[in-house]
């Protein structure tokens, strides 16, 4: 075709040679001529106009698909990095420590407030979100709140369905401990998984439940507990021989040289 490709603009002069290369004679011939020509030219007009719009689509289809690729790129990793954001529930870990008569009403009315005198515990339960604060008496103070039993998503302050213990530990910079299996009594609130682990994090403790694959849940059960109360193994801790330890001389004794 002599427009193959949409290229070069053809004239009509060029049209009318190529159809009609011989010269015209009569009335009848001349009409005929003249509507040949404007078939052709109106033809023209319209394949021209065909190219250009099949263009212009072609342009517009590719810059809505980069749009819509760009928008489910951004969504995703919004998505990825709300998935393994997770951080101390500072609202809580900043009250351990602290007695019963200062902690108070802060955390509002509990649902139920008990008194284990023989076990020396007092534990305070609250509801949305389900919690359990397990005050402890140190014989001079009172009832202190040495740990706080609650679901991950509550206590390490996360809202994705779940997320890994290695990512989890990573964002809080945390350090795994060797714990021993009575910390499991601290884990009263939420979903018990395949295994717990213990690990230590600006100063606090955290009891995790896990599952299989070493996930944390939102659900799972979690306490976050001071040094005092944490049971760790330390069967493996370094401790001086008695030879190494060294007295220190007492100021009676070098008082009393001093006189004679």
């Amino acid at each position: 075709m002599f427009l193959e490709g949409c290229g070069d603009i053809v004239s009509d002069n060029e049209i009318i040679q190529a159809v009609l290369p011989f010269d015209l004679g009569g009335k009848t011939m001349k009409k005929r001529f003249l509507i040949t020509v404007l078939g052709l030219t109106m033809g023209s007009a319209l394949l021209f106009s065909g190219c250009g719009s099949k263009k212009d689509t072609n342009e517009s289809s590719q810059a809505v698909a980069e749009s819509t690729t760009a928008a489910e790129s951004t969504t995703a990793e919004t998505t990825t990095a709300a998935a393994v954001k997770v951080d101390i529930n500072y609202d809580i870990a900043n009250h351990l420590d602290e007695s019963y008569d200062d902690i108070g009403k802060a955390f509002g009315d509990p649902a139920s407030d008990d008194i284990k005198e023989d076990a020396g515990e007092r534990l305070v339960k609250y509801t949305n979100p389900e919690r359990e604060f397990h005050y402890y008496n140190d014989g001079t103070s009172g009832y202190m709140l040495q740990a706080v039993s609650g679901k991950a998503g509550d206590i390490l302050s996360f809202t994705a369905d779940k997320v890994s213990l290695s990512d989890a530990m990573n964002q809080m910079e945390a350090k795994e401990e060797k714990g021993l299996e009575s910390n499991e009594a601290l884990l009263t609130v939420g979903q018990k998984g395949e295994s717990t682990v213990v690990f230590e994090s600006e100063g606090y403790y955290f009891v995790v439940s896990v599952d299989k694959d070493k996930n944390i849940t939102k659900d799972s059960a979690v306490a976050i507990v001071t040094e005092d109360k944490i049971a760790l193994d330390n069967t493996g801790a370094e401790t001086k021989a008695p030879s190494e330890v060294k007295t220190p001389e007492t100021t009676a004794a070098e008082s009393t040289t001093a006189k004679k």
